[in-house]
């Protein structure tokens, strides 16, 4: 049985799902943190869905022989890079309302050029760019495991090197300008490094899972730890886990392991939410016992020496 299970998890295919598993952890902790600290986890929707126009882009110019050569990875790159210049333009004021609107608006822009230009597409070609929707983990080839590698590498040392400035300019934007930090710089480099991650795992794995693992687990470990390095932590582990369980139950339910994976990540945000609940209730009666043990104290103490004085007397 164990002899089996090993074979079983040697095989090429599981193999590059469990190390694009871990590879998109690694993606979703190096920048899904900082996107949900700035207030902009609706970006990674934007941005994945982005990819879709970007895609059918290389696919028209491929068809109609205008650019041959642009291979449809191109043109999700180049639309990713578009969504993060408009948002980090509208974000330059430290306003993360304003940079919600602009990634909005590309959104629908995106979306809308992908649709329009489907038209012109042969409708064998069509399903390609919807790949980039829906996805599968356990469809990853060499050349998917290799961008996710090489994206992953890349933000991991990005994080490493500006871990500060980053969680500088996500928190608070006017003060980092304030203490003379190039915030607009920090700025732009986070949101275009990160949209650029989410590009490249989007066309590994589809939107769906990139939003879910992106998002998710960094909202839920932003509502329970309380520092930044427990955060990426915590969100590392829940989309490693989110993941790999729903590999391991996508070949016991025969259902897709993007969709289990998903809903595991988005339950930790539930229970996160929960225990956040909990923990304020508990601390809330805590301090009550606390404020009534310091007020009945000088009453007690009052009592005692106006009875010491009667005795006194």
């Amino acid at each position: 049985m164990i002899e089996e299970i090993i074979q079983f998890l040697t095989t090429p295919l599981v193999m590059r799902a469990m190390i694009g598993a871990l590879l998109i952890a690694i993606v979703a902790s190096a920048s899904g943190s900082f996107l949900v600290f700035r207030g902009l986890s609706f970006m990674t929707s934007g941005v994945a869905h982005a990819a879709l126009g970007g895609a059918a882009l290389g696919l028209f110019l491929q068809y109609t022989g205008i650019a041959p050569w642009f291979d449809p990875i191109l043109g999700a790159l180049l639309f990713s890079v578009f969504v993060a210049a408009v948002t980090g333009y509208a974000g330059e004021s430290g306003i993360a309302q304003k940079m919600e609107v602009a990634v909005g608006v590309s959104f629908a822009l995106s979306m809308s050029i992908a649709v329009f230009l489907m038209y012109y597409i042969p409708p064998t070609q069509v399903p390609q760019i919807w790949g980039y929707l829906i996805g599968d983990i356990l469809l990853l080839d060499n050349l998917d495991v290799i961008l996710l590698a090489g994206t992953a590498v890349f933000l991991l040392l990005l994080s490493l090197m500006f871990h500060k400035e980053f969680v500088y300019v996500s928190v608070d934007m006017e003060g980092s300008i304030a203490h003379g930090l190039n915030a607009r710089a920090y700025h732009y480099l986070m949101l275009l490094s990160s949209s650029l991650a989410i590009a490249l795992a989007t066309k590994a794995v589809g939107a769906i899972l990139v939003y879910a693992i992106m998002v998710a687990p960094a909202a839920a470990s932003n509502e329970v730890m309380r520092s930044v390095r427990g955060v990426m932590l915590a969100v590392f582990v829940i989309a490693l886990f989110s993941e790999f369980a729903g590999l391991a139950a996508s070949f016991a339910v025969h259902a897709s392991p993007s969709a289990i994976a998903g809903i595991i990540a988005a339950m930790s945000y539930v229970i996160a939410m929960q225990i956040k609940k909990i923990r304020e209730r508990v601390n809330g009666l805590a301090h009550l016992d606390e404020l009534r043990g310091t007020e009945a104290s000088p009453e007690i103490t009052v009592l005692d020496v106006a009875e010491q004085s009667r005795h006194n007397d």
